[in-house]
């Protein structure tokens, strides 16, 4: 993956606690939790983009992946298409290519005639910020505090039958 956004998990002592408990001895659990939690922020990513109309070719749906490291204790989700930060972000004001503008309007049933004047609007006032991606990281995270919870638990619980 060529861009991703990288969140770091801060500001919940309890959650952050569970997560290196896990990590320490019980890994397969912290990457299960992991691996649930990415492929549902995959799929929120993905459902965000059709939601704010940002769903044209299907360039941008359809390169959002997940990435694993260390077995699933480190994830990513992201994505390879070069203009998701710029959906997610916005842009400085600039003038695009007035061609990949009539190809959009073309697609979008808009007269082409339409494409030079969208096209000086951008290059006056950029494009707005249109979060996909951080949005479908927020609503995941309480999912994934109850996926640790539940990891720890479990891991205790088997803790703790193997010791007796």
């Amino acid at each position: 993956m060529s861009q991703f956004l990288s969140i770091q998990t801060g500001g919940d002592k309890e959650l952050l606690k569970n997560i290196a408990l896990l990590g320490r001895y019980f890994p397969e659990f912290l990457a299960d939790a992991n691996r649930e939690t990415a492929e549902n922020v995959k799929a929120n990513a993905q459902r965000n983009l059709k939601d704010i109309d940002a769903y044209d070719t299907g360039t941008l749906y359809n390169s959002v992946a997940v990435a694993e490291a260390r077995n699933g204790l480190i994830m990513a989700v992201g994505t390879a298409a070069a203009h998701g930060p710029f959906i997610e972000f916005g842009t400085r004001p600039h003038f695009p290519p007035v061609s990949a503008i009539a190809a959009w309007c073309k697609r979008k049933g808009i007269p082409i005639t339409a494409a030079f004047p969208i096209a000086r609007a951008i290059a006056r006032r950029g494009l707005p910020e249109r979060p996909w991606l951080y949005p479908a990281l927020l609503a995941e995270r309480p999912n994934y505090a109850q996926r640790i919870q539940l990891a720890v638990a479990a891991g205790f619980s088997r803790l703790f039958r193997g010791s007796g």
